[in-house]
């Protein structure tokens, strides 16, 4: 397994399957940023499978957000 494979699977056990997206930040130890991500969804740049709603309010499906996220991940410095 790689060290990606690794990270993604550690995330998974750690984060829940749906969670508010204000939370984000600090449940993934600020790995991924909602700030950023709200960016990144306001020019269409995720896939819109990540979100739910409920309201007004924003929610995050850990699986479809890991399977974009691990696209971004490398092991080597940018």
């Amino acid at each position: 397994m790689s060290t990606t494979d690794l990270i993604i699977e550690e995330m998974r056990l750690a984060l829940p399957p749906v969670f508010a997206a204000d939370r984000l930040t600090d449940l993934t130890g600020g790995a991924i940023n909602w700030r950023t991500l709200q960016n990144l969804r306001s020019r269409r740049e995720v896939p819109d499978d990540i979100f739910a709603y409920t309201g007004r309010r924003v929610l995050v499906r850990r699986d479809a957000l890991l399977n974009w996220w691990s696209g971004t991940l490398s092991t080597r410095a940018a």
